[in-house]
């Protein structure tokens, strides 16, 4: 499942809600004179946040009125307050089956489940909000929510889009379209989108970090860089925010000014493992072997199946002289992945270092026929491309 942490004001509607007022259903019989009394004791106990009181009043009113929807939701809501939340699922499923239009009863069954990463739960709810009313701009904010963290992201630009066809000006929808579209790889579309929200909020570093990722991926690497250094002066410490702009860097070949950067990242995010990768292959690269090994050796901590810094860490060993240990990290990244054929190589060097001369050559072997079978492949691909389907 997807995090939705970071689409920030965007979920501020999940405070659980309680019904407006304790009228009856217009289709449904008045409840008796003392369901009444029982209900508005109910209320007054909420106010001063006395939930036990409210709970039993509110039961009480059930049992004079046991057809009383609007005091199921309410009693749910009071179960929520109690961090009861099964309870509280039981009075709004059973108030929303008994009225299935009753906005508040919906409302608070997808916001609970919402609530418990019971996403597909929450998205039904709120789909059957919208169902009876295509302009209700809160479940279309929560059904969109829950579908982000369903990864549903094809389905949630749609609500999204909706959002902002009624609301052009609205940054949190913005911010969450901007990241979805992030997400489905269609990177000018959420460069478009990114845009507009720093348009609106030319102070939110965040903003400028993700534009500057769509910029990047959309093959526009200046103007990346541009709002990646923008992002920074906003707020030196954001998260990520020194890496994008370090890689970008690096991907430019200003090597040391990128090293400078991804080194500030990780003063600030010292567990963020990519950071950690390139560093140490720039480190590697300058001949700065024991930091690279250092380094990498987190980086393999972190993420012990990256073949890529397993492959490094086994060069920097190799430089090192620590022959016995890059043969064990050289094995794993050949368990990692067997048909790259750039591990069996450094692999095979390994081997021919500690003098097993018999594994060395099998594993030269094995990397060069890796390598003649990805070039086949790669000649096959260019000289027979795909025929067009027959209409």
């Amino acid at each position: 499942m997807c995090s939705v942490r970071n689409y920030g004001s965007f979920i501020v509607v999940l405070s659980l809600l309680s019904c407006a007022a304790l009228a009856q259903s217009p289709a449904r019989s008045q409840p008796p004179a003392e369901a009444l009394l029982f209900a508005e004791k109910a209320r007054q106990a909420e106010g001063r946040s006395d939930w036990h009181e409210a709970e039993s009043l509110y039961l009480k009113a059930l049992e004079l009125a046991p057809d009383w929807v609007e005091v199921m939701v309410n009693l749910g809501v009071v179960y929520n307050r109690q961090g009861r939340t099964g309870d509280a699922i039981v009075m709004f499923a059973r108030a929303a089956e008994m009225a299935p239009t009753l906005r508040a009863a919906l409302l608070n069954l997808g916001v609970t489940y919402f609530r418990l990463a019971r996403y597909e739960q929450a998205a039904e709810s709120f789909s059957r909000l919208i169902e009876s009313n295509p302009k209700d701009v809160q479940a279309r904010q929560l059904l969109a929510l829950s579908l982000i963290a369903l990864e549903k992201f094809d389905e949630a630009v749609i609500h999204l889009e909706s959002l902002l066809a009624g609301n052009s000006h609205d940054p949190a929808a913005l911010l969450a379209l901007g990241q979805s579209y992030l997400r489905l790889k269609r990177y000018d579309e959420a460069a478009t989108r990114l845009e507009e929200l720093v348009r609106l909020t030319p102070d939110s570093a965040k903003a400028h970090l993700l534009l500057g990722e769509a910029l990047d991926n959309s093959h526009r690497p200046e103007r990346a860089i541009a709002e990646f250094r923008r992002a920074i002066e906003i707020d030196a410490r954001l998260p990520e925010a020194h890496y994008a702009l370090g890689y970008a860097l690096l991907k430019k070949g200003d090597i040391d000014e990128a090293a400078v950067e991804l080194e500030k990242e990780l003063e600030i995010n010292p567990g963020f493992m990519m950071a950690g990768y390139h560093l140490g292959k720039i480190y590697l690269n300058r001949g700065q072997v024991a930091d690279a090994a250092l380094l990498l050796e987190r980086v393999i901590v972190g993420v012990p199946d990256f073949r890529p810094a397993l492959e490094a860490l086994g060069q920097a060993l190799l430089k090192k002289g620590d022959t016995a240990r890059a043969i064990q990290v050289l094995e794993r990244a050949v368990r990692v992945d067997p048909e790259w054929p750039h591990s069996r190589y450094l692999l095979g060097r390994a081997y021919q270092a500690a003098g097993r001369k018999e594994d060395a050559h099998r594993e030269f072997a094995e990397s060069q026929r890796l390598r003649q079978e990805e070039l086949r492949r790669l000649e096959e691909k260019v000289s027979n491309p795909r025929k067009p389907p027959r209409r």
